[in-house]
């Protein structure tokens, strides 16, 4: 049986809650309808950058009608240099100076216009962009040909976007459809316990009802935390020779994650 909470991005583990299947199906619907632009929005480790994986994933294979442009860290210092990386993606050749690097993407999503393919831009951690390089999106959101976006535009973010995109109206004004995701309700949380382990492969119950309402109450439905958490619980489920943790199991297990979370975060604390 495979470890069913091994931290990758494997995904045959990517669970869909009713959320983030709706998302990923509006998302689509950007996409295909050529729509331009959208953002999706959420906290740390709800499961955005699985999200972005997903929607790349699907039209990757389908090369006859799409192009996929995907940056999983979006950290754009500037217009040119995140117009540069994007460009590097694709393998379109680099230019000196803005104005004749967006000429030569232009070139490129005419050229893919012309070949029949629609052009979708995806781009993780877009929070990190400083707030003059959300110009690139705004530039290729002008970018049009029979009435329909040369590029559809997916930004994936912490809250911090838009906050950004508030000092850009201009820009907000662009964006087709705003999304949220937020942490998992107690039946979500649940289902994606179950999930995991059925993938890998286990029948019997990870948890009983007493651990699951504490593992629930430590990660406030937050994926990330909850397959971390649940790590711990099946090493310490291994050590105890047991195959369904209990309240004590639980415990032991939150206390092994939280003190290793705090011996990581520590030395970033004291350098801030």
């Amino acid at each position: 049986m495979e470890d069913p909470f091994i931290a990758s991005a494997d995904p045959r583990f990517l669970y869909l809650s009713s959320q983030h299947g709706e998302v990923l199906e509006r998302t689509r619907d950007v996409i295909e309808e050529f729509r331009g632009l959208a953002v999706v929005e959420g906290g740390y480790g709800v499961g955005k950058s699985s999200l972005a994986l997903r929607l790349e994933s699907i039209y990757r294979g389908i090369l006859d009608e799409y192009k996929v442009i995907f940056v999983h860290t979006a950290s754009y210092e500037s217009e040119y240099a995140g117009l540069q990386d994007m460009c590097d993606a694709i393998n379109v050749p680099r230019r000196r100076g803005l104005t004749k690097q967006w000429r030569e993407f232009e070139g490129f999503l005419i050229d893919q216009h012309e070949q029949g393919r629609n052009v979708c831009v995806i781009l993780d951690d877009a929070q990190l962009m400083i707030r003059s390089a959300l110009r690139i999106v705004h530039h290729i959101y002008n970018f049009d040909k029979g009435g329909r976006k040369l590029a559809q535009v997916i930004l994936f973010g912490q809250p911090e976007l838009g906050y950004i995109f508030a000092m850009y109206p201009e820009i907000r004004s662009r964006v087709y459809s705003w999304f949220r995701l937020n942490p998992l309700s107690l039946e979500d949380t649940l289902e994606l316990i179950r999930f995991r382990c059925k993938v890998a492969g286990r029948d019997e119950p990870l948890l009983n009802q007493s651990a699951f309402l504490e593992v629930y109450e430590t990660t406030q439905g937050t994926p990330r935390e909850i397959v971390s958490v649940c790590g711990k619980v099946i090493d310490e489920l291994g050590e105890h020779g047991k195959f369904t943790a209990d309240l004590e199991i639980a415990r032991s297990a939150i206390a092994s994650y939280l003190e290793l979370h705090s011996s990581i975060a520590g030395p970033i604390l004291e350098d801030e």
